[in-house]
């Protein structure tokens, strides 16, 4: 077996491991005539965990018109969970080779202590997943630890440091649904970098994986439809392969896909190279407001004013101004690998080209679209150092109406650390639960405010 065939084959068994996606290879049925260093003190196991600092809101219970009596088969009780991300850093060094052997990175989501008792069937899943993810990709790492040793003994000269990194990022996390976007990379020397995007998405209270069709009413040509329109209205897209491309795709679905994530604004599907066009990766949001007759009601009900993790260099799509169109976003790096660190990052919008561009020096990136009720705006964090206490600092983007992007301003701040490599995800604007390192205050509650700012409750 090749070099590229055998790392590509363990990269897949960690994929499939971590996933609980289960069942047989079906089609969907309804279509119509349709990728620490190793002090890693985030372990499973451990049970610091954040206060409770959820907010809820409820949606007023509906009158029947025909009774006058309450309706509450349609009402769903919404509010925000505050979700945990450990992160972890594996090397592995060579004598004789200035950089790394293997260099491996992966991240997984538990709900903390408050949340676990309110949902202990979801907390079950998200812990479980957590314990196959880090035995998987240990495993994975001592495999490329001497896959890479046997390819750098052969090729001392032109060795590259193999690379392996799953990053989890939430989507959505709430009393309905926890959605989460799984970003796979590898990136084995002189073997073509590969990666890859999966979805996870879950009913809350019993922990179930939901399928398309538990959100989408019916996976037919409407919804093909709208994905098709939808890939075709924004600028970095590429050609699709033929006029059919999206309709076939869907007619040939199995039941299980998992290339989707339901987010506070729609739906986002994620279709790797040469799915649907011979370039690059292409990213697809069909919206609750534009298209609330594909949705069941149930995963409409969000608030107005949300945050969401972002992945580095793929479209994030929302509505900048109030033409009903979603608008295209990404943030983006330049990583330089001899020092290992960022040397800049912008903010990208495709409204006239329009960006902000500013230089950086840190380990890594930590974005966030952030919509509140003062606007739009990119929260992102950059990572200071690699182990231990991983510090964070943040710097603001103002995404205005016409599509430019504003650098707002700059804090010592991080979302809440709860140990070396543990840090609760943001996701509720009127709640951010933050470190603010410059006036040494841990674990604060802040707003968002008028220039984009956290200000302090």
């Amino acid at each position: 077996m090749s070099y590229r065939n055998l790392v590509s084959l363990f990269l897949s068994l960690c994929l499939l491991i971590c996933m609980t996606s289960c069942g047989k290879e079906e089609k969907i049925t309804g279509k119509t005539d349709e990728n620490v260093f190793t002090e890693a003190q985030g372990s499973t196991e451990n049970e610091d965990t954040a206060d409770e600092t959820a907010v809820s809101t409820e949606e007023e219970k509906t009158e029947d018109t025909t009774t006058g009596e309450k309706n509450t088969e349609d009402v769903y009780e919404f509010s925000f969970l505050s979700p945990e991300k450990s992160f972890f850093t594996y090397f592995e060094w060579a004598d004789g080779l200035d950089g790394a052997l293997v260099h491996s990175t992966h991240s997984f989501v538990k709900l903390n202590k408050t949340d676990a008792e309110n949902y202990p069937e979801m907390a079950k899943l998200l812990s479980d997943n957590a314990v196959m993810q880090e035995k998987a990709m240990l495993e994975e790492f001592d495999n490329l630890v001497s896959i890479a040793g046997d390819e750098f003994e052969k090729n001392k000269q032109s060795f590259d440091t193999y690379v392996s990194s799953l990053n989890v990022l939430v989507r959505r996390a709430d009393s309905i649904a926890v959605s989460l976007l799984w970003d796979s990379y590898s990136d084995y020397g002189n073997i073509e970098n590969y990666r890859v995007f999966h979805g996870s998405n879950y009913d809350t209270k019993s922990g179930k994986e939901l399928r398309l069709t538990d959100v989408v009413k019916s996976v037919n040509n409407d919804l093909a439809k709208a994905v098709e329109k939808e890939l075709l209205s924004h600028t970095w897209t590429g050609e699709l392969k033929s006029k059919d491309a999206v309709e076939n795709f869907f007619a040939e679905a199995p039941y299980d896909i998992s290339n989707w994530t339901v987010d506070y604004n729609g739906v986002t599907f994620y279709f790797a190279p040469g799915e649907l066009c011979n370039e690059g990766m292409m990213t697809a949001t069909v919206s609750f407001s534009e298209y609330p007759e594909l949705f069941h009601e149930k995963y409409m009900n969000v608030p107005k004013e949300y945050a969401v993790e972002l992945p580095q260099d793929i479209s994030f799509f929302t509505e900048l101004d109030d033409d009903g169109a979603l608008d295209q976003i990404s943030v983006s790096g330049a990583y330089d690998e001899e020092r290992n660190k960022y040397t800049d990052h912008g903010v990208y919008t495709d409204k006239d080209g329009n960006s902000c561009i500013d230089d950086c020096f840190a380990y890594d990136l930590h974005p966030y679209y952030v919509r509140s009720e003062g606007g739009n705006y990119i929260y992102l964090f950059r990572q200071d150092f690699e182990e231990g206490v991983r510090l964070m600092s943040l710097v603001v983007y103002k995404l205005n109406e016409d599509g430019t992007v504003v650098n707002a301003g700059e804090a010592d701040m991080s979302p809440a650390q709860y140990g070396d490599n543990i840090f609760l995800v943001l996701n509720d604007p009127e709640n951010f639960i933050l470190d603010d390192i410059g006036n040494e205050t841990e674990k604060a509650s802040f707003r968002i405010g008028g220039d984009g700012i956290p200000v302090k409750k």
